[in-house]
């Protein structure tokens, strides 16, 4: 069986299908009718699977919101108004990724976060840490926003993964977001003069901050530290283009507007009159059967993917971006390391500042199906 579900939330349901009815879904295309759907499949597997039955998989995708029509652009759509006409950012994920308790939360942050600092905190110029769930990798969340937390920084650029961006590789969003510990104030001030720098909205699909964890997470430890001082802000950035970004000529997702962007960025934060610090939130390596890989895990792969990521973390230490790029390009086809965008645009911000690991780990799921790997670092110290 396939479990499905929407990465989005648009849909708050989750199916199970057979193989004959996820390679039946793969037919509709919007160019076949079910009778040709029926008809296509009985050619390619001499099997009647029956109109009756065809339809009562279509009914069963539409009533979970499943398919892209009138009905789901509709309910799209009034989210998206609900979401945009909110005051602040609700938190998607409390109660399920992190308690929503108070005071239960700040006992996990408090612990993640124990222990002395070992970076020199005045030369910190940026974080790595982990967007995996927080039960998963919140230690090593912890461990890097505890070199942070006396940096003093007012504002921190938190560069997120847009998991969900189409319209275009980046989304600010100019709200604060609200945590079970109060909430996270983000600086209106550093986002506007980033899209005059940049020439450009910032700002586009605001909505894939909806249901976003890799900046929702780190606003924990935002609402945590600062709780008493509203001067500390964050700006929260999603980023998505790929290491090929550059080969392209799409109107949005091209290497230009990338690499100016990035330049605005920098352009703002050197403007800025506070000490700004970069936040990259993201994971290494997704390997095995829920990234579409057909070999569940075996002890040779798993240290083949440690390998590759210990490659890029290096590049990471000595601030070498030219190799950071030849490798990412040599294992992202295999390895899809999500984060690269994040840590790209960190390291061209950061230019000649080297890096320090603080931990690595691989989150192995299942019997061996799934891998997803991450790491905490510090930029400068």
């Amino acid at each position: 069986m396939i479990s499905l579900y929407d990465q989005e939330n648009y849909s708050d349901q989750s199916l199970m299908v057979s193989s004959t009815a996820f390679y039946l879904m793969t037919l509709m295309d919007g160019a076949r009718d079910i009778e040709k759907i029926e008809e296509e499949f009985f050619g390619l597997s001499g099997q009647r699977v029956g109109l009756d039955n065809l339809r009562g998989l279509v009914k069963a995708l539409d009533d979970a919101l499943f398919l892209d029509n009138e009905r789901f652009k509709a309910h799209k759509e009034a989210l998206r108004k609900e979401f945009l006409g909110l005051p602040s950012r609700p938190p998607a994920f409390a109660g399920k990724s992190y308690p929503a308790q108070s005071g239960e939360l700040a006992e996990a942050l408090d612990a993640s976060m124990a222990g002395a600092p070992q970076t020199d905190p005045s030369f910190l110029k940026a974080i790595v840490v982990p967007h995996i769930d927080f039960r998963v990798g919140g230690d090593l969340m912890g461990a890097g926003w505890r070199e942070a937390a006396d940096s003093g920084a007012q504002v921190y650029v938190i560069l997120g993964v847009g998991h969900s961006l189409t319209e275009d590789f980046v989304s600010c969003f100019d709200k604060d977001f609200d945590t079970p510990l109060g909430p996270m104030r983000v600086n209106s001030e550093f986002i506007g003069r980033l899209a005059e720098n940049f020439g450009e909205s910032v700002c586009a699909q605001p909505e894939a901050h909806r249901s976003e964890h890799s900046v929702e997470f780190q606003s924990l430890f935002m609402a945590r530290l600062f709780a008493g001082r509203p001067e500390v802000t964050a700006v929260p950035i999603l980023l998505s283009f790929s290491e090929t970004v550059w080969e392209t000529d799409h109107p949005k997702f091209n290497g230009d507007r990338v690499d100016r962007f990035i330049q605005a960025l920098k352009k703002t934060a050197d403007e800025c009159d506070s000490k700004v610090v970069y936040v990259a939130s993201v994971d290494f390596s997704h390997v095995g059967r829920r990234f579409g890989d057909r070999q569940a895990l075996d002890d040779p792969e798993l240290s083949r993917i440690e390998s590759d990521d210990m490659k890029l973390i290096r590049r990471i230490q000595e601030a070498d971006l030219p190799g950071f790029m030849q490798d990412i390009q040599t294992v992202n086809g295999v390895n899809k390391v999500c984060g690269f965008p994040a840590l790209f645009a960190m390291m061209k911000v950061t230019g000649t500042a080297k890096g320090r690991l603080l931990g690595y780990r691989q989150n192995v799921e299942g019997d061996m199906e799934n891998v997803v790997t991450f790491a905490a670092m510090t930029i400068g110290g």
